[in-house]
């Protein structure tokens, strides 16, 4: 089950998040303070962008502990609940989304809802990687490329946001 345990970026994936929340100048500035902040954004991400990445085993891991996530819970379920809604992708009924999203999970059916959601957040730290840090030179270069980043995730989805956002008001009621 997701959230129920310490989490493990694996391969790849955890060389690109050690390096999304390294220290990018001398003034100790990064872009993310930590690994459950890549978690927290990584699969809205990946989601958005339609972008979902294999688990790769090799090589380094990189945690989350246990007790940092249950200070999220709140976050990661809400993430998790609003990708199962929205995945038109994977289930066209609604009432089956909501299945998925509020019913099932920790079942054995929901296991590939699980492993989906998991590979959401991999295309999400992939994508934020290439966006971030791929074209990196020199300090600025950090803070430039998130700018980009903003600018385009905004022309994306700024009309989307918005429907996100009623969604999150009717979520929390």
């Amino acid at each position: 089950m997701l959230f129920n345990r310490d989490y493990s970026f694996r391969g790849t994936h955890a060389d690109k998040v050690i390096e999304l929340t390294a220290t990018f100048d001398d003034k100790g500035n990064k872009l993310f303070i930590r690994n459950l902040d890549v978690y927290l954004l990584a699969p809205i991400v990946g989601f958005l962008y339609g972008r979902k990445s294999d688990l790769d085993s090799s090589g380094k891991n990189t945690n989350i502990l246990f007790e940092a996530m249950s200070k999220e819970t709140t976050t990661l379920w809400f993430n998790y609940r609003l990708i199962m809604l929205l995945d038109k992708d994977n289930e066209d009924d609604f009432d089956q989304r909501i299945e998925k999203a509020f019913r099932n999970y920790g079942s054995e059916q929901a296991k590939t809802d699980e492993e989906l959601y998991e590979s959401f957040v991999r295309g999400g730290v992939d994508i934020l990687h290439e966006k971030l840090i791929a074209s990196v030179n020199r300090p600025e270069d950090y803070l430039k490329n998130l700018y980009e980043f903003m600018e385009e995730f905004e022309e994306r989805y700024g009309q989307s946001a918005d429907e996100i956002l009623n969604l999150v008001k009717l979520a929390k009621g």
